[in-house]
């Protein structure tokens, strides 16, 4: 069992808000940051134009001078008599003027000797601290958040962890305690059979530990396939097809249910062979196992191009809800029996292969699950070694 998907959407759903709610501080600090910025800056803009101004009333031949400051002093005519400043401006009808990357005030004097009638002066202004500050003082905040809710979710899901962890070792000892005893049942029921000759109740016995078997191969799978390599292989479909149905024979007689099938001869594909036996097998038992009794089920498999299509109709109850019948522990109908993971290991076998699953269905009228294959694709090398 492992960590229920849906609390951790939510945790980091949670972990997410936190750490916008958490940004909105940096943002309002940031603002006012920005503006004290503006404010200091405007400031020692206000005090170099007094101390221009009092230069010019005082009669002094120079300006004061400074790195960071500079000035214009304009005339009546609003002409330049002294212009220091970084770029050009269209307008000096204005008090404060921002211009990124520049701040501007304008003073205005009055009657001098030099004939100046106002001052601009510039400075440039310098975010690059507040932004890189804040930059810090964000991401320190994201990471303290990330990981104080990662530690959250990891305490939670501890448990879960260890519940996932003895479930596996009682799965894995449970299928290794089965298959031996499976295997012998299996032996007997045949000697059974050939010593005392074919009985009704041999025939229901042989067609249970068929169920069984199928259900076996199918929980066996769905806990080894996330650790062990499924190597892939040139497959005549056609073949193995034909003999999963003969396979099936006994099972479907069971409820007088007769296989229709039309099989092309020698369609070869590429993949595991036991990743397509979960798809036949899982497929097939659920056609018999959802099919009314005097009925039948239709098997198709042809070729076109550089595709094949398996189609498996059934004429039973049909599938209700189609969207999800494809997801872990889905099942349309209860008693039934199964676990809900057949269609779901299909799926991923499917997903994994780009094998594309065409479903149709309608209540009380059956269900149709069509598979396409790509077809095997023979390369010169594997040309050259058949013709050996």
């Amino acid at each position: 069992m492992s960590f229920p998907s849906n609390e951790k959407k939510v945790a980091y759903f949670y972990t997410f808000l936190l750490m916008i709610l958490f940004t909105i501080p940096v943002y309002f600090t940031l603002s006012y940051a920005f503006e004290n910025e503006l404010v200091v800056k405007q400031m020692r803009l206000e005090n170099y134009a007094n101390e221009l101004e009092k230069n010019i009333h005082s009669e002094k031949i120079g300006f004061a001078r400074s790195v960071k400051v500079k000035f214009a002093l304009f005339n009546k005519e609003q002409k330049a008599q002294i212009y220091n400043l970084s770029k050009k401006l269209n307008n000096y009808e204005f008090k404060i003027y921002k211009s990124y990357p520049y701040l501007y005030y304008r003073k205005d004097i009055g009657n001098n000797i030099y004939n100046i009638s106002y001052i601009i002066c510039e400075i440039r202004l310098d975010y690059s601290k507040i932004l890189l500050l804040a930059t810090i003082l964000f991401f320190i905040i994201l990471i303290n958040i990330y990981i104080l809710n990662k530690s959250i979710i990891k305490n939670i899901s501890k448990p879960y962890e260890v519940m996932q962890k003895y479930t596996n070792i009682l799965f894995n000892d449970t299928m290794h305690e089965l298959k031996t005893p499976l295997g012998i049942i299996n032996i007997n029921l045949d000697l059974l059979s050939r010593k005392t000759g074919s009985s009704k109740h041999i025939q229901r016995m042989k067609i249970a530990l068929k169920q069984i078997q199928i259900n076996y191969e199918s929980i066996e799978y769905y806990i080894k396939n996330k650790r062990v390599t499924y190597p892939k292989d040139k497959i005549n479909l056609s073949s193995y097809l034909s003999s999963r149905i003969e396979f099936f024979e006994d099972i479907a007689n069971s409820k007088f249910i007769n296989i229709n099938v039309y099989i092309q001869d020698n369609i070869f594909i590429f993949m595991n062979v036991l990743e397509l036996q979960r798809i036949v097998d899982n497929t097939l038992i659920n056609a018999i196992k959802y099919s009314k009794p005097n009925s039948k089920i239709d098997i198709t498999l042809i070729s076109t191009l550089d595709k094949c299509s398996l189609a498996i109709k059934d004429y039973g109850c049909g599938i209700k809800d189609v969207k999800n019948v494809f997801k872990r522990f889905s099942r349309e109908d209860e008693t039934q029996g199964g676990f809900g993971l057949g269609l779901n290991i299909i799926k991923n076998i499917c997903d994994k292969n780009n094998i594309v699953i065409e479903l149709k269905s309608k209540e009380d009228e059956g269900s149709k699950f069509t598979y396409f294959f790509e077809l095997y694709k023979i390369k010169f090398l594997d040309r050259i070694e058949d013709e050996k």
